[in-house]
């Protein structure tokens, strides 16, 4: 990764600027909230791709360090994924996260149990954690 970030400082401009903006895998909760109540039936387990956030974040340290970029902000934010129905989150399921992530089955059993128990049209929420930094460009670098 730090290769392909020294690339990236390769490339950018004189003053240019380095956005780093992706998820954090952290088993985000699933909620199901209608006008009735919210219920929190579980976890999506979003564990494997875990190891890739500790090794773009050191990474970017790293070319921090040498003096390649400089921070100049960091935060985080929540963002928001909904279904109306259960079967759409299950379709979304098959089709986008079949390899990287796992719903497990007692979560959908338990989601399915509550809907059966709620009166009206309820969603499913997801949210997740979501890395944004700005980084500079620096002219000289360390090494």
């Amino acid at each position: 990764m730090v290769h392909a970030l020294l690339e990236c400082w390769r490339i950018l401009g004189r003053e240019g600027t380095l956005i780093d903006l992706r998820p954090v895998h952290s088993n985000p909760p699933l909620e199901v909230i209608s006008s009735e109540s919210r219920f929190v039936p579980g976890h999506l387990v979003d564990e494997a791709e875990a190891v890739d956030d500790q090794a773009a974040h050191e990474a970017m340290d790293e070319v921090v360090r040498r003096g390649y970029f400089a921070a100049q902000m960091r935060d985080s934010f929540k963002f928001a994924s909904y279904w109306d129905t259960l079967e759409g989150l299950l379709a979304y399921d098959e089709k986008k996260w079949r390899d990287t992530k796992c719903l497990p089955v007692e979560v959908v059993d338990r989601i399915r149990r509550h809907i059966a128990a709620i009166d009206g049209r309820y969603r499913i929420y997801i949210h997740n954690t979501i890395h944004i930094a700005v980084y500079g460009k620096h002219g000289t670098p360390e090494d």
